[in-house]
């Protein structure tokens, strides 16, 4: 296996399993001092899913460059 590739497989594994804490923390971080009363879990939902969407992309990458070279 391309040590590349395994990069990408590993990096999107890790972005797809800590997607539910990054997106808790990066909403604390974005809107900080702001009230977000019933406003919060649509915006955490919408970073949850950005995230994994990110993951998702970056492994398949990985996917790409695997079998790509494996040609």
């Amino acid at each position: 296996m391309n040590k590349q590739a395994a990069i990408y497989f590993t990096l999107g594994g890790i972005i797809l399993l800590f997607s539910t804490p990054l997106g808790y923390n990066l909403v604390n971080i974005v809107y900080r001092n702001k009230n977000l009363t019933g406003e919060y879990v649509p915006i955490l939902n919408g970073f949850i899913h950005s995230l994994m969407l990110i993951g998702i992309l970056v492994f398949s990458i990985g996917i790409v460059t695997f079998v790509k070279d494996k040609k």
